[in-house]
């Protein structure tokens, strides 16, 4: 269930760093936070869009199902990033899922309350617009690495991006914290889960990813980038 509160770090939300005090307020008014715990369900396909999401901390996985009934992993959304944006335009059916990967935090703001929010301050759907590119542009780089990229060229290219997205620098190079089963991966790059599990081998094999339970570390992230 979900209370009215406040976001304690709205302004770490990417849409509104360049909002005021009193603008953050504003929408920390209307907003409703929820705090998940992992593998909740926040939506359905099929759910009406009528709500967007403001991710405070946590992972929020988007995923869609194929019409064999796999899972198509979209994307793991980072503390910071708003997601469910497609309201905005139209309150139409959602044609994803989204949950809770890691535990998260997350605030809800109805869809006349943000579509006020952008009445009475136009800059922000400049904002919003640049935010949608760049999960565009995301998307498009990774059907270009499925359409054009072996498995494990696939792989190292996703594992880049999540370092990028999710990553920690420690004295091993990058560490990318996320329980990330084997499967998660096939989804994400489009292939089996035996082709990763034999890329991953390979990328072993040449030193350039390191296995720590379930996460992962990039050694050399440069040598791993070259080989995209």
């Amino acid at each position: 269930m979900g209370e009215r509160s406040k976001l304690r770090h709205l302004g770490n939300i990417d849409l509104f760093e360049r909002m005021s005090e009193e603008q953050i307020q504003w929408v920390e008014q209307r907003t409703v936070v929820r705090r998940l715990r992992r593998g909740e369900v926040l939506y359905l396909p099929g759910d009406v869009g009528d709500r967007i999401y403001l991710l405070e901390r946590g992972v929020v996985k988007l995923s869609a199902l194929r019409t064999d009934g796999r899972e198509i992993l979209l994307a793991l959304l980072r503390g910071g990033e708003v997601f469910g944006e497609e309201a905005i335009l139209e309150e139409a059916p959602r044609d994803h899922m989204a949950e809770a990967y890691e535990d998260a935090v997350t605030g809800i703001v109805s869809r006349p309350d943000f579509l006020a929010l952008l009445h009475s301050h136009p800059e922000l759907v400049f904002e919003v617009t640049r935010l949608v590119g760049l999960r565009l542009q995301s998307f498009r780089a990774r059907v270009e690495h499925l359409l054009f990229k072996d498995a494990s060229q696939r792989l190292a290219a996703t594992l880049l991006e999540l370092a990028r997205e999710h990553g920690v620098s420690d004295s091993q190079g990058l560490l990318i914290p996320l329980k990330m089963s084997q499967q998660d991966l096939a989804n994400l790059i489009g292939v089996t889960r035996e082709s990763v599990n034999l890329a991953l081998s390979d990328l072993r094999r040449r030193g350039l990813v390191v296995l720590e339970g379930r996460a992962f570390h990039l050694p050399r992230p440069r040598a791993l980038r070259e080989l995209v």
